[in-house]
């Protein structure tokens, strides 16, 4: 007995040796909005919502140079918050040059994350002094790419929400007719290929920087081609991300015939609907996907064009069948 009650006065010992667990959370956020990283804006913060006092490391990755730039190490007491100041961590040489990098940061009580960003010199101001932005480099998971055109959406808002476009096709031009992938209905991410020799036509796509290191994700493909806006069957995004598609003939790569596969329709409505996972500067010196912008005067131009080539959406108005 006298054994037992030793062993049970050592393991209360041991436990009130050992400190208790501070309480709370630590969150690590990074600033979203474009600054200028040379005037010391805040590039991330770290809240401490525990009852402890931590400690914090940051390395500042250069993902062009593959070395650690810079490490900052602070502190964060319980209850409090630390504002880390950017900087501006390589001097480039040229306007519009581009450098990614990543912020890894671990805490005393092991909390671990990386931020990503790049910094851009965009100008020079009125002393010839350079001008940089920083700029959150965003990887896009499980996003919908489709070849540009009108919006279903806006054309038919009854048919579908989703930022789902159409390319109208005219399959009597013989060669190559090119169009831009859009990704996220934000970003330019790659070209659609209709290629027309005599009654054969392919289609095929190309994602910018694939094979050079910076490869997008592609997860699913989808082409579809409708002789008519009526015939349209859009994949389903219900529940968001389950991505079903509906059966289609057509495949990108694979040749087919206007005459069989299209009934001698030359004046056909294209559906491209992929799934990819990208960043938003896909490598680290000098790269980015261009933004799209819908209503740019360029884009509004090229989808009334493109509409003018289409048969009517509606054979009659809606609410005049049989007038």
């Amino acid at each position: 007995m006298k054994k037992l009650f030793a062993l049970l006065l050592a393991v209360l010992m041991i436990v009130s040796a050992v400190p208790a667990l501070a309480q709370g959370k630590v969150s690590i956020t990074q600033t979203k909005d474009v600054f200028d990283p040379q005037t010391g804006a805040t590039a991330l913060m770290v809240k401490n919502e525990t009852t402890a006092d931590i400690s914090v490391t940051v390395e500042v990755y250069d993902e062009a140079s593959k070395i650690v730039n810079q490490t900052i190490p602070f502190y964060v007491p319980a209850g409090t918050s630390f504002e880390m100041p950017s900087a501006l961590y390589k001097a480039l040489p040229e306007k519009g040059n581009i450098n990614t990098y990543y912020y890894k940061i671990a805490t005393s009580n092991n909390v671990k994350t990386k931020l990503y960003f790049a910094q851009k010199l965009v100008g020079y101001d009125q002393y010839n002094n350079p001008i940089y932005e920083q700029h959150v480099n965003t990887f896009y998971n499980n996003n919908t790419v489709s070849s540009f055109g009108p919006h279903f959406r806006d054309l038919t808002p009854e048919l579908t929400n989703l930022w789902y476009m159409f390319t109208p096709l005219d399959l009597t031009r013989q060669g190559r007719q090119t169009y831009e992938l859009i990704a996220s209905n934000m970003y330019v991410i790659g070209e659609v290929y209709v290629d027309v020799y005599g009654d054969t036509v392919t289609i095929t796509y190309h994602n910018y920087y694939d094979g050079q290191g910076g490869e997008t994700k592609t997860r699913q493909e989808f082409l579809g081609l409708y002789g008519s806006y009526a015939e349209v069957v859009l994949p389903s995004d219900v529940p968001v991300k389950s991505y079903i598609n509906p059966p289609t003939r057509f495949a990108f790569g694979m040749p087919f015939s206007i005459q069989y596969d299209l009934g001698d329709d030359t004046n056909v409505l294209m559906l491209v609907r992929n799934v990819v996972d990208y960043w938003r500067y896909p490598l680290p010196v000098d790269t980015e996907f261009a933004r799209f912008w819908a209503t740019s005067p360029g884009n509004k131009a090229m989808r009334e064009s493109m509409l003018s080539m289409m048969d009517p959406i509606y054979p009659t108005l809606p609410g005049e069948e049989g007038k």
